[in-house]
C-alpha cells in the first residue's frame, strides 16, 4: 500500500503539464529554424517593400506606399499577375487530370515493380531544372524532334511554333511538378479500403459512379494537398517560364527575379512578391477553410 501511495503522485504528474504532451519539446528546433530562416527574412523583405527605391543604395528607409500603388496602377504587372494565376490553375487542373489515374494505379497495384514505378515518377526531380528545360527545348524547337517527326509523317509541311508559347510552359511545368500531385493522392487512396469499391459494385454501381461518389470524396484531402503544392510552385516558377516561354511570356516569378537581380529594385520586387503571396494565400485559405470542410461533411454521410 505504501509503494502504491508513493507512485500515485508521480502518475498524476505524468498526466498533466509536460508529461501529458511530451511531443511539444520536439517542436522547439523546427520552430526556431522556421522563425530564423523564414519568418524573420520575410518580415525584413516586407519592411523593404514599404521603402523607397534609390539606384545607388538599392533602397532608403523612407516609408511609402508607392511600390504597391505602382503595381495596382500598371496594367503590365496586373496582367502578369492574372496570367500567373491562370497558368497555375491550368497546370494544376491538367496535373490532376493526368496524375489521378497514375496515383490510383500506384495505390492499388500489387506488382513487385511498384517501387520501380515510384522511382520513375521521382526521376524528374533528380535532374536539375535547367537540364530538364533544355531537354524540352530540344524536343519543342522549330527544328526539334517533335516537328521533325510530324514532317516525316507528312502531318505538317512546315515546322509549327511550339517553343516560346503558353503550351510549352504548361507542358514543361507539368513534367516537373507531376510527383507533387501524384504522391499525396496515392497516400489518400491507400487509406480507402478496397471493400468500399467492392461493396458499391456489388450493389450495382458502375465504375463511373464508384469513381465519382466513392473515390473522389474519400481522396479529396490528397487532391487538395497536391493542388495546393502544384499551384503555389507554378506561381513561383522562374526557369521554365523564362526558357520555354521566351520574351512574350511574363509571369510573376520571372518579373520578381528581374526586379531583384537585374535592376536591383528590391522595394518594388518585394512588394510584387508579397502581392503574389497575398493572392496565393487567399486561394489556399479558400481551399482549406471552405472547400475542405464541406467535402469532409459530405464524406461522413
Amino acid at each position: 500500500m505504501v509503494d502504491s501511495a508513493k507512485e500515485l503522485p508521480l502518475l498524476q504528474r505524468k498526466n498533466t503539464g509536460f508529461w501529458k504532451r511530451p511531443y511539444v519539446s520536439l517542436l522547439i528546433v523546427p520552430v526556431l529554424f522556421f522563425i530564423c530562416f523564414l519568418v524573420i527574412p520575410q518580415l525584413y523583405m516586407l519592411a523593404v517593400s514599404f521603402f523607397k527605391y534609390q539606384p545607388m543604395k538599392i533602397f532608403v528607409t523612407e516609408f511609402t506606399f508607392e511600390n504597391y500603388t505602382r503595381f495596382v496602377s500598371d496594367s503590365f504587372y496586373r496582367q502578369a499577375l492574372w496570367y500567373t494565376l491562370y497558368l497555375s490553375s491550368v497546370v494544376t487542373f491538367l496535373s490532376l487530370l493526368l496524375g489521378y489515374p497514375l496515383a490510383y494505379f500506384l495505390a492499388r497495384t500489387d506488382s513487385s515493380r511498384k517501387g520501380l514505378y515510384i522511382f520513375l515518377l521521382l526521376v524528374p526531380l533528380m535532374v536539375g531544372v535547367i537540364v530538364r528545360t533544355y531537354g524540352w527545348i530540344v524536343l519543342l524547337g522549330r527544328n526539334g524532334l517533335i516537328n521533325n517527326m510530324l514532317i516525316a509523317l507528312s502531318i505538317i509541311k512546315d515546322p509549327i511554333p511550339i517553343l516560346f508559347t503558353h503550351n510549352a510552359v504548361v507542358v514543361g511545368i507539368i513534367s516537373v511538378l507531376m510527383p507533387y500531385m501524384v504522391l499525396p493522392i496515392v497516400s489518400s487512396i491507400q487509406k480507402i479500403p478496397v471493400s468500399l469499391e467492392e461493396a458499391a459494385a456489388t450493389l450495382g454501381a458502375n465504375r463511373i459512379y464508384v469513381f465519382v461518389r466513392v473515390l473522389i470524396p474519400q481522396s479529396l484531402p490528397g487532391i487538395i494537398s497536391g493542388a495546393i503544392l502544384v499551384f503555389t510552385m507554378t506561381a513561383g516558377a522562374i526557369v521554365i517560364p523564362a526558357l520555354l516561354g521566351g520574351p512574350k511570356i511574363h509571369t510573376m516569378g520571372t518579373i520578381i527575379y528581374q526586379l531583384m537581380i537585374s535592376t536591383l529594385n528590391w522595394p518594388y520586387g518585394s512588394a510584387t512578391a508579397f502581392i503574389l503571396l497575398g493572392m496565393e494565400s487567399l486561394i489556399i485559405f479558400f481551399f482549406l477553410n471552405i472547400i475542405l470542410p464541406v467535402t469532409q461533411r459530405g464524406r461522413k454521410i
